[in-house]
């Protein structure tokens, strides 16, 4: 497990986790407590299905030249049991006001944009243009420009800096309905319109990129957002890889005391996934919650966010 580190916020211990596919899009499924009662939060179980992803963009939103308001997913890279893995972050498609379609903006928001996340990073230089573009075959086109890429990542940082790229993109035209389906996406990587170029100093782009389930996160946390503010109550909802057993969530104070948690009770989404989600209402005040599972390998994997819940409506 990586060591745990002071957060600037909220100071306090985390272990994070891996990443998440970018295959497809994770529809959440029922959710349940578990058999330990709650303390001063109620947990309430929501047998309704829903898409993890907020809205987002469409293929006729792309088309137009707008990117619309939306959640875009972007990865990042992040440390867990001793070795970096890939994240993924919500982003604001606003956050990238000069792209002109939502790969384009996710591509910019990897490379220029802070996560939301503190123990998170990108592995790219920032730049402000980032051309994207798809073809009937499922093949995404992105064109960086050359001072994108970074010339000080060892040899295993450059592999996750593509794969950083190549899940960040196909995710986005997953979500974005940009491919078209069953088609099985890969990413072309241009720099300044050129192909086959050699990129952070020593690798050459002489093929296409697909993603690697292999840098995938065993169990992730999707809601909340880190640092997110709710009124009167808290949405908890994730994915795990089937291999992953034994799932609990919690809810903690300021001071590390328990306030609420169960298990998690997951449902098969397919693609190897499963996905839980549970609705709580809690008490205003600063939280943080936590989902552990122990993965294939009996290893113990983790992720939490810090979160405040404020008074609800009133009347």
């Amino acid at each position: 497990m990586s060591t745990a580190r002071s957060r600037p916020a909220r100071a306090r211990g985390r272990v994070p986790v891996l990443a998440l596919s970018a295959a497809g899009v994770l529809v959440l499924g029922a959710c349940g407590t578990g058999p330990e009662p709650a303390l001063d939060g109620t947990a309430i179980t929501s047998a309704t299905t829903s898409a993890t992803a907020p809205a987002t963009s469409t293929a006729a939103d792309a088309a137009d030249g707008r990117v619309p308001t939306t959640k875009l997913p972007v990865y990042w890279v992040g440390r867990a049991d001793g070795e970096e893995r890939l994240f993924r972050e919500f982003r604001d498609a606003s956050e990238a006001a000069a792209a002109v379609d939502p790969i384009a903006a996710a591509a910019t928001l990897m490379t220029r944009a802070t996560p939301e996340d503190p123990d998170y990073r990108t592995l790219w230089s920032p730049v402000d243009r980032v051309g994207a573009s798809t073809s009937p075959g499922g093949t995404i086109t992105v064109d960086l420009p050359s001072g994108a890429f970074r010339t000080d990542l060892d040899d295993r940082e450059v592999r996750l800096a593509l794969q950083q790229l190549a899940h960040t993109v196909t995710a986005t035209a997953v979500t974005a309905g940009l491919l078209p389906v069953g088609s099985e996406a890969e990413v072309v990587v241009l720099v300044d319109g050129r192909p086959g170029e050699e990129v952070f100093g020593s690798v050459r782009l002489d093929g296409p990129l697909r993603p690697d389930d292999g840098v995938e996160a065993p169990l992730w946390l999707d809601e909340p957002r880190q640092d997110e503010r709710s009124e009167g109550s808290l949405t908890l909802s994730g994915r795990a890889l089937d291999g992953v057993r034994g799932c609990r969530w919690s809810v903690t104070g300021p001071d590390g005391e328990r306030v609420s948690g169960g298990a998690a009770a997951v449902l098969p989404q397919g693609g190897g996934t499963t996905a839980f989600r549970v609705e709580l209402e809690l008490e205003p005040g600063e939280y943080v919650v936590t989902v552990v599972g122990r993965d294939a390998g009996g290893g113990t994997v983790r992720d939490d966010k810090d979160v405040e819940v404020l008074p609800g409506p009133t009347g």
